[in-house]
């Protein structure tokens, strides 16, 4: 029986299961909601109204750092470290890059510079504390792909297009093994098929969208002059 993964198209979350099936090569089916219109059928199952849900037969499984771990424990190919201290280090990070995830939301929505630059502080400041935890190149833990990997590479996708429209935020001489993760990562298969083939251009009207800082950057004609309704 297949799984089904419910997904937002541009959802880092949801890309971290994606990520975790596709290098398992785990045959799956995708479904994309309008989160600012979900059907009533995703609200009849979705405890937190949100995405992802992974979907398998009759139960259904939600947050993706679980939905994750059961991937890991389903599927042949353990991506999780067998030594149970490296195991809960793992983990440990995995919820460590939430916050970096949620800090590289704010990057796109605040609106002043100054807010701006504090949240980037703050991130860069999160950034000094994984450089020192990075076992070596390839990955997080050295030559193996793990689960931290999956959950970090969306951020890194993510934080790739805010720096090309805003040069600062990825700082490769203050953060050389992130930056060389973060290169390693986006040019695996599994990483690049775990999005859809549209998802800069769809990040991009995102951004112009919310109206952040940020969107100033953008090609304001390709985008349109009028204001638009801030979404999240």
């Amino acid at each position: 029986m297949k799984p089904r993964l419910i997904s937002f198209k541009l959802c880092p979350f949801v890309q971290r299961a994606a990520i975790a099936l596709q290098y398992k090569t785990v045959e799956y089916d995708i479904e994309y909601i309008d989160l600012a219109n979900p059907p009533e059928w995703f609200l009849k199952i979705s405890p937190l109204k949100k995405v992802p849900l992974l979907l398998v037969g009759d139960h259904v499984i939600f947050e993706s750092t679980v939905i994750n771990e059961y991937i890991d424990e389903a599927y042949p190919n353990k991506l999780h470290p067998s030594d149970l201290i490296l195991r809960a280090h793992n983990r440990s990070w995995i919820e460590f890059g939430n916050g970096c995830t949620w800090s590289a939301f704010h990057l796109s929505v605040k609106e002043k510079e100054e807010d701006f630059n504090n949240v980037l502080d703050d991130l860069l400041n999160k950034f000094d504390q994984i450089e020192k935890a990075i076992g070596g190149a390839p990955f997080f833990n050295g030559s193996k792909f793990s689960l931290v990997d999956s959950s970090y590479a969306p951020l890194f996708q993510r934080l790739e297009y805010l720096n090309e429209l805003r040069p600062g935020i990825l700082d490769k001489k203050r953060h050389p093994r992130i930056n060389a993760w973060k290169e390693s990562l986006l040019t695996l298969n599994a990483v690049q098929r775990s999005a859809v083939p549209e998802i800069k251009e769809l990040y991009h009207e995102l951004l112009w969208k919310r109206q952040g800082y940020i969107s100033q950057f953008l090609d304001e004609e390709k985008y349109g002059k009028k204001s638009a309704k801030r979404i999240y």
